[in-house]
């Protein structure tokens, strides 16, 4: 019995002793419990805050504007051409760095080019690793966790289209402030503060751009060229609509390109444009009453002399012995303009040019613009500026002083802005420019009983009028002028009443033997191509098929009648 009694004690103390254990063993899990749990709720409270924070590169919102330094620059259908894009700058904090061989590593394999022994031997306590992230580093180097690394949030300027509008729009500099183009001559407009979500219009159009840009490629292939430039404007109001000049380069690179490629050929060049100026000298002529279209110049010789300077005729033959005014254009007889302008008066002569301002500075929105005027006229000078030599003038110039001839006589100031509205002046009378339209258009009509130098841009329905311009450059070696050409050709269409105006520049080109089957390399084998290449491809956008077809059917009936 008493066995027993100590057995069921033994029995009892076990059991108090077992629930002692089993209760301290119970508080330590609780504790265990309560601790994992706090950590845990910690944890997810820190990512609730770390979701809620917001990481502009991580969603699509930091490609919407909010507070940039800079207006948006669009195109006449509000395609952006310029915008401002929020970017981040990787800054290095020297102090912070715990291992510099680790970070370094860590660094390369996202940015090879960075060089972490060169940072540490600056004296700065801070370094800019790279500016302007793209959003794939800005997550990599997140992911770095490195609390010497920081990520500053900055701004970057940046053009969708690349090249294509670079010598119009230009360039901003680190700081964004506007250094080249139309950044730098509105840069004060582009930084209003107030005027944000007010994006800066211009006139010129992205598909026609695009289109010209194409085309002027593959004809700088074509004929072997160094160079070329074309301009569109609206005949009627002098609105940019296209601008191309090439070489040309990428603004959102901000590298180091060749000069040529910074060189906007048809604002800074100066070039002696040929015999699209005899469109001026007979203009004038007309306008004066000295002459009409049909007046004859009998008996033109193959040469003159200016004291003892020789003036020759380009390729003479018979059929330019004996030319009617409308047909000097024609055959482009530099002997039948000289004749003209003795005519009408050298005086004459150089005030027309001069009231065309094609010798001055053009108002156009850009800063790279260029001018030269004529130290001195003299009579040599003024009779081969006739055919446009011995003066130099830009090819928006050109194209502008040409506009006001067709377009019924008025001068208007050039513009890259939709909503400016442009100066004008009265030059010629509608008659007289009138009359010009019908003798540019025989220079480029295929039906017309003489053959013209501009009948390979003679596109059906376009009805294209323009004059051709073959000049020699000027040599960089010696006085005097070199083998190389540099050609133009001056359009408009259609020529009934002309809504546009297009130039061509071809720089140095070479003959193109696989299209015509010869060498030969004037204006009219190359730029006249380009541009009938040019009306083609950007007529429909232009839409001046759908909007003349009334004066298409016009001049046919007119074209029957003046060719029997």
């Amino acid at each position: 019995m008493k066995s027993n009694k100590n057995q069921l004690e033994l029995y009892f103390n076990q059991t108090v002793t077992n629930k002692k254990i089993s209760s301290k063993f119970d508080t330590r899990i609780n504790i265990l419990i309560s601790f994992f749990s706090i950590l845990i709720l910690t944890s997810l409270i820190k990512l609730l805050f770390l979701g809620l924070e917001k990481k502009d590169f991580f969603t699509n919102e930091s490609y919407v504007k909010k507070n940039y330094t800079r207006r948006d620059i669009v195109d006449r259908n509000g395609i952006v051409i310029a915008h401002d894009l929020k970017t981040f700058d990787l800054i290095l904090r020297k102090n912070k760095v715990k291992n510099y061989k680790n970070l370094s590593l860590k660094l390369k394999i996202i940015f090879p080019d960075i060089n972490l022994d060169q940072v540490n031997k600056d004296d700065k306590s801070f370094f800019i690793l790279k500016k302007n992230l793209t959003l794939t580093e800005y997550k990599k180097v997140l992911k770095i966790a490195e609390p010497s690394l920081e990520l500053i949030e900055s701004e970057t300027r940046v053009y969708p289209h690349k090249n294509l509008f670079s010598h119009i729009i230009g360039n901003v500099d680190t700081e964004l402030q506007g250094v080249s183009g139309l950044e730098s001559y509105m840069n004060s407009e582009l930084l209003q503060q107030n005027q944000y979500s007010e994006p800066v219009k211009t006139s010129l159009d992205t598909r026609v751009q695009f289109i010209i840009r194409d085309i002027l490629n593959s004809s700088i292939q074509t004929f072997s060229a160094k160079g070329a430039s074309a301009i569109l404007i609206d005949a009627n109001d002098g609105k940019v609509i296209s601008m191309v000049s090439l070489p040309d380069f990428d603004p959102n690179l901000r590298k180091k390109y060749e000069t040529d490629s910074y060189f906007n050929k048809n604002t800074k060049g100066l070039y002696e444009p040929g015999s699209v100026f005899k469109t001026f000298a007979i203009a004038n002529a007309i306008e004066k009453k000295s002459v009409t279209k049909s007046t004859l110049f009998e008996n033109l010789p193959s040469k003159v002399f200016c004291g003892k300077f020789p003036i020759e005729e380009y390729r003479y033959a018979k059929d330019k012995k004996n030319l009617s005014v409308q047909n000097i254009i024609v055959k482009s007889s530099n002997i039948g303009t000289i004749r003209v302008i003795q005519k009408t008066g050298l005086e004459t002569q150089q005030k027309f040019l001069e009231d065309l301002e094609i010798f001055e500075k053009s108002t156009i929105e850009l800063p790279e613009v260029s001018f030269q005027k004529p130290k001195s006229w003299g009579v040599c000078r003024t009779l081969t500026s006739g055919f446009g030599h011995g003066v130099s003038t830009t090819p928006l110039q050109l194209t502008r002083a040409y506009a006001a001839i067709v377009n019924g006589g008025f001068l208007i100031d050039n513009s890259i802005l939709f909503e400016k509205t442009s100066t004008r002046k009265k030059i010629i009378s509608d008659e007289t420019s009138n009359v010009m339209n019908e003798i540019l258009r025989s220079n480029v009509d295929k039906k017309y009983q003489i053959h013209g130098s501009g009948r390979n841009a003679d596109i059906t329905d376009y009805y294209v009028a323009g004059k051709t311009g073959t000049a020699n450059k000027a040599s960089n070696n010696f006085k005097g002028y070199s083998d190389e050409v540099i050609n133009f050709f001056v359009a408009s269409f259609p020529s009934k009443k002309p809504k546009y105006v297009l130039t061509v520049l071809l720089d140095e080109p070479h003959g193109a033997y696989s299209l015509w089957k010869h060498n030969r390399r004037e204006s009219g084998w190359n730029s006249v191509y380009i541009a009938g290449k040019i009306i083609e491809k950007t007529g429909p956008i232009l839409d001046t098929l759908s909007t003349d077809l009334v004066v298409t059917a016009s001049l046919k009936n007119e074209t029957q009648q003046n060719f029997k």
